[in-house]
């Protein structure tokens, strides 16, 4: 009259108290108590669910069953979903018990015997709880499907950024995302290995949200985590999250082109011979396009915008002067009649005004980013008086860090002169015509690129064909039509 007790409760069914691990233990231990059973041991499964027979505690009991089958007379569960919610797992487990002489009790349950509607009973409640858990794994799968779709990232937040459970949202983990960011740099500003950064990093604080070590196989998967640049993927979807990315899209696409051991080359970020670098983006792959120098068959240097993405089938390259000039049509376009000059700086004053949001949004990120890399620079200083890294990290890093804030202050000088810049064109609108391409083409890199934003904050799709006329422009086209909607509204005489 000896018993072993098997309890169980998955992480969706812990919050319910009818069916938690004490109240389910309770009720077994009141049966083998009016029932004169011993009990042997109790085993418990925490936040595990039965849909596999896979369960740590589980797996311990069949394996003291086995050892101590002589002694065991029952195994007794609440009822025949703590055992199992897979027919196929359920049948077995039964089947290994009762060859080892060993009954099972569902206190819930009672008419479980050995009898032909007893064996009945089993399969069919079995094929319910399998059909409970099958039902509820769809509507699972479904909502998690339309949840990423609408860009929300589900799960633990990864390594950086923490979930915010007032909002369901994923935010940024202000202690920890400075290291995240500053591996993304290292990749490509030293020659270090992965394991040297995360050794440089982790002698400067770098850990886990509870406090441990990251490990290197941790460490290899935030490199390679597509999250950190803004996107959410779930199996074959992949979109733009709703979180706030920590690099940007360039420099991930560089650092998987330095893990893969295709480019050992630091692209520069800024190159004022070509402000469309970064702006526009190849047609057929998305990805923005890089510009250069090359030298032709003459000697002569050419200048080129071009998709460096290998994996494209049909990479663009343009000349820059045809990719700039097509822009600079673009512009000057839209003044070709009286009342598309009227109507011109109303766009221009509706682009800046939703532009504005945005500039105060990246005023308020690059003022979180400088105090993350004045963070980082305190805690790398402490880091070197404890002895916790060498001069040689210690001054590598101290470069990089100094680097980082002085391109950060230029970014917070650029969207100043931003703002100044596009309110004393918007003012000009009273007196003078607007040609926003004659405007372009004279201002300075920064001032072009300021524009770039104002009009085309996503950027635009390029191709040598058609230019910037190509669909996925939709903002592009958005405009060209309010501008044009007056002049394509050809009245129908009556009569006809």
């Amino acid at each position: 009259m000896n018993a072993v007790l098997y309890i169980r409760v998955s992480t969706a069914e812990q919050a319910s108290q009818n069916n938690s691990l004490p109240v389910q233990e309770r009720k077994l231990r009141d049966y083998c108590q009016q029932h004169g059973i011993q009990v042997l041991k109790l085993f418990a499964d925490k936040g595990e669910s039965a849909r596999t027979d896979d369960r740590p505690e589980f797996r311990k009991m069949l394996a003291y069953c086995r050892q101590h089958r002589k002694e065991i007379s029952y195994f007794i569960v609440s009822d025949l979903s703590r055992l199992a919610r897979n027919v196929l797992d359920q049948g077995q487990t039964v089947m290994e018990l009762g060859q080892m002489g060993i009954k099972l009790i569902s206190v819930d349950e009672p008419n479980l015997d050995e009898s032909a509607a007893g064996k009945l009973l089993k399969n069919v409640l079995g094929s319910m709880n399998q059909f409970f858990s099958d039902s509820l794994s769809e509507k699972t799968k479904f909502r998690m499907k339309a949840g990423v779709e609408k860009g929300r990232w589900l799960w633990v937040a990864p390594l950086g950024y923490k979930n915010d459970i007032n909002t369901k949202s994923v935010v940024i983990d202000s202690d920890v995302a400075p290291y995240v960011q500053k591996a993304f740099n290292l990749v490509l500003e030293t020659s270090k290995s992965v394991d040297g950064i995360l050794r440089l990093l982790t002698g400067m604080g770098f850990k886990t949200r509870r406090g441990n070590r990251v490990s290197e196989q941790t460490f290899a998967r935030v490199l390679r985590n597509e999250f950190y640049a803004g996107w959410v993927v779930s199996g074959d979807l992949r979109v733009r999250g709703n979180h706030e990315p920590l690099i940007s899209q360039d420099i991930f696409d560089r650092v998987q082109e330095r893990l893969s051991g295709k480019s050992a080359v630091v692209h520069k970020r800024v190159n004022e011979d070509f402000p469309l670098k970064g702006f526009i983006r190849c047609v057929n792959c998305n990805k923005n396009l890089t510009a250069g120098w090359a030298k032709g068959r003459n000697g002569k240097k050419l200048a080129y915008y071009w998709c460096w993405n290998k994996a494209c089938k049909d990479r663009v390259t343009a000349p820059k002067e045809d990719a700039e000039y097509r822009y600079f049509e673009l512009l000057a376009m839209h003044v070709r009649t009286a009342r598309l000059v009227a109507k011109l700086p109303s766009l221009a004053a509706q682009a800046w005004a939703a532009r504005k949001e945005t500039v105060a949004e990246d005023a308020r990120i690059l003022a979180r980013r400088l105090n993350e890399q004045t963070t980082l620079k305190r805690k790398l200083i402490e880091a070197k008086l404890s002895g916790d890294i060498g001069q040689g990290d210690f001054q590598a890093m101290k470069t990089s860090i100094e680097d980082e804030i002085v391109k950060i202050e230029e970014e917070r000088k650029a969207l100043d002169s931003e703002t100044s810049m596009m309110e004393d064109i918007i003012k000009k609108q009273d007196t003078e015509p607007l040609n926003f391409g004659h405007i372009w083409r004279a201002a300075d890199f920064h001032h072009k690129i300021e524009m770039q934003k104002v009009f085309y904050p996503e950027g635009l799709v390029y191709s040598p064909e058609r230019g910037y006329f190509e669909t996925p422009n939709r903002r592009l086209f958005q405009q060209l039509e309010a501008l044009f909607a007056d002049e394509l509204n050809i009245g129908v005489p009556d009569g006809i």
